[in-house]
């Protein structure tokens, strides 16, 4: 089975095997594996495969006709035919289900608007002798989830599945490298975010700083300009999404801070990062709504796109540098000494998974009605989470030292206060291990948990 891909095979197959015709969008952002997805679930099936470029409407007709005879469907070539007239030669796939795969149809769409009339009929009718199953991917998420509908007006009713690739999780991460420790695989989740496309560039027969100089430091690498061109992929006036998406990575989380470096005006601003939100660049975080609100910063933007942040961080300002310096080089000065500090936010992420986890198989204390993160003026509380019935949860995770301490507790306890929540249960997370006084404080305390990152 595809590593992690499992609910979206079977729900492909379970399509395949349905007895009735099917329209599936599948969609999610480049790297993200659909195309892998794709592969592994065609395989000893016939069908169609096209991937749609972008081209004049006249140019995209030929080349799909193209594709059908060098697939065998058609012996005859006719650049005036139209999509009706060219995809009606799927059902000459040699199988009673005529399965037909249309990568990135967002560049025909924009050119034809057409064409999903035709695949809209296709799905529609009725054939005793064979039926449809046709799905059409997508790299542009903003576009599916805001602007489809409105592209295909009614034709949209002959879609019967939505399915959206996200990255991987951290599981998967440590099962698709089990050289390394799960610390290691750590690091690894957290620069790649959990995108197969990126993941697959790295080894565990290298160490964590070889798989960084060999496959992101080096010129013609795919990792090398990848910060970038993933932008370029999205957005128009990329140098000042740049500009917003360095400072965010460098620590300016707020409007007023981006609007003080950039000098853009603050409805400049703002729209910029509505543009990152819709496409999953940036999350808007907003404080846990609570009762001290004079100690609560308001809401904060930070870069969403675990790559995009690596790469805004330590190369987009420091481009010279790595032009002259060897990857070696350049790695010790400018990664080596806050790479772990880069991995914090991604362990507070996998462990705030882990606790939706035994919330979903009610393994946790309280049914979560409420969950976020608070952020305090003068520091922040990883994870709050409250019941119906005001019952909280709170955590912490350390990451940048590998033991955590009785001392980080209290300070855990000083910001609760500050918040002005309940502490029913405390959840704490170390990247290794716990001091011996915590340990035996734990022990006392039945509502204290220690969790380590072998535990997860």
């Amino acid at each position: 089975m595809l590593s992690g891909r499992t609910a979206e095979i079977t729900e492909l197959e379970k399509s395949y095997a349905s007895g009735r015709n099917t329209l599936t969008i599948l969609y999610g952002r480049s790297n993200i594996g659909k195309t892998a997805l794709i592969r592994h679930f065609v395989k000893n099936k016939p069908c169609f495969y096209y991937s749609a470029v972008q081209a004049s409407d006249k140019e995209q007709t030929a080349l799909l006709k193209k594709e059908m005879m060098r697939q065998g469907l058609i012996s005859t070539y006719d650049v005036q035919e139209n999509y009706a007239a060219v995809l009606k030669n799927a059902e000459n796939i040699d199988n009673n289900v005529k399965l037909i795969i249309i990568e990135e149809f967002q560049n025909i769409i924009k050119n034809n608007k057409e064409f999903m009339s035709v695949i809209a009929d296709m799905v529609k009718l009725q054939n005793e002798k064979f039926r449809v199953m046709i799905i059409c991917t997508s790299s542009s998420i903003s576009w599916i989830e805001n602007n489809l509908v409105t592209a295909i007006g009614s034709n949209a009713m002959a879609i019967t599945s939505f399915i959206k690739l996200k990255e991987l999780s951290f599981v998967d991460t440590v099962r698709m490298f089990p050289g390394y420790s799960v610390p290691d695989s750590m690091i690894v989740y957290a620069v790649t975010g959990g995108v197969p496309g990126y993941m697959r560039q790295f080894t565990d027969a290298y160490s964590i700083k070889e798989n960084i100089c060999k496959n992101i430091l080096t010129q013609g690498k795919l990792l090398y300009n990848e910060g970038s061109d993933f932008i370029k992929e999205e957005l128009r006036e990329t140098s000042l999404y740049n500009t917003i998406l360095f400072c965010i990575a460098n620590g300016e989380y707020k409007l007023n801070e981006l609007h003080v470096h950039t000098g853009f005006g603050r409805d400049k601003i703002s729209v910029y990062l509505k543009n990152l939100i819709e496409r999953e660049i940036v999350d808007k975080i907003f404080s846990y709504d609570i009762g001290g609100k004079e100690y609560t910063r308001k809401g904060l933007y930070r870069i969403k796109s675990a790559y995009t942040e690596f790469w805004f961080r330590y190369i987009y300002g420091n481009e010279s540098a790595l032009s002259i310096m060897s990857p070696e080089e350049f790695f010790d000065e400018y990664i080596a000494g806050s790479l772990q500090e880069f991995a914090a936010e991604t362990f507070i992420k996998v462990g705030t998974e882990f606790i939706e986890l035994l919330d979903s198989m009610d393994k946790l204390e309280i049914k979560i009605d409420r969950r976020g993160r608070w952020w305090g003026k003068n520091g922040n509380i990883d994870m709050i989470a409250c019941d119906k019935e005001n019952h909280y949860i709170v955590a912490k995770f350390n990451w940048q030292t590998k033991m955590f301490t009785f001392e980080m507790f209290e300070e855990l306890m000083y910001q609760v206060n500050l918040a002005g929540i309940g502490k029913d249960y405390i959840y704490l997370f170390s990247r290794e291990t716990f001091d011996e006084e915590l340990k035996a404080f734990a022990a006392d305390n039945s509502n204290v948990r220690l969790v380590s990152l072998n535990d997860l």
